[in-house]
């Protein structure tokens, strides 16, 4: 019989194989993605105001977004598909990283089907995509709205059927994959993620209503 090792992951019947306890703290963890992520935005910024002064500050700013989002989605997502087998016992920062996001959300422990499928195509489908959108922005290329609406989309349906996957788990089975501390939930599966649905959706109405005109 395999031998369950204790796991701060929820429902507590999970096997996280060779789970290992993370050495880093909460704090360092958090400080560290948010520094990452402010040099990523800090060093769009100055690249732009250096070699394309005259692009709009939206268009800036939805450069840096999808900078910005291409690397969630094909360096630390990736990395997740990279190594699913062995996210339980991986010890470096992005280890670390997913096995605090687990707590929220531990299919990502144990191999889950739909999170690897889900995962796996944003890694390698909308991540690249990211920075061709982002490019195409920056190149005025005739082809920008198209490919921000696939991507966007892409982003948008994804992220509604990674909560509704969960959610109706819950509804129908009564199994929770989130630790019972509400900031878990709220502030890790809810608040994280929904950057990806209301910011994809305000952008598909602004290209849509260019189109229509």
């Amino acid at each position: 019989m395999t031998e369950i090792l204790a796991h701060p992951f929820y429902p507590p019947d999970i096997n996280p194989i060779g789970y290992v306890a993370n050495t880093m703290s909460v704090p360092e963890l958090l400080g560290t993605f948010s520094l990452a992520t402010l040099s990523i935005i800090g060093l769009i910024s100055a690249i732009l105001k250096w070699q394309k002064p005259i692009l709009s500050r939206e268009d800036k700013i939805l450069v840096g977004w999808f900078v910005f989002t291409g690397c969630i989605h094909f360096l630390l997502e990736g990395y997740f598909v990279y190594n699913h087998r062995t996210m339980p016992r991986m010890m470096d920062l992005g280890g670390q990283l997913w096995k605090e996001y687990a707590k929220a959300d531990s299919r990502y422990m144990t191999m889950e089907p739909f999170v690897l499928c889900m995962e796996s195509i944003t890694a390698f489908a909308w991540g690249p995509l990211s920075y061709l959108t982002a490019w195409s922005i920056v190149a005025k290329s005739p082809h920008r709205h198209p490919i921000q609406i696939l991507v966007s989309m892409g982003q948008l349906y994804g992220d509604i059927l990674y909560y509704a996957t969960s959610m109706t788990e819950e509804l129908y089975h009564g199994r929770c994959y989130s630790r019972p501390e509400s900031y878990y939930y709220w502030g890790y599966f809810i608040f994280l993620n929904a950057f990806w649905i209301f910011i994809p959706a305000c952008k598909n109405n602004e290209v849509s209503g260019i189109q229509n005109r």
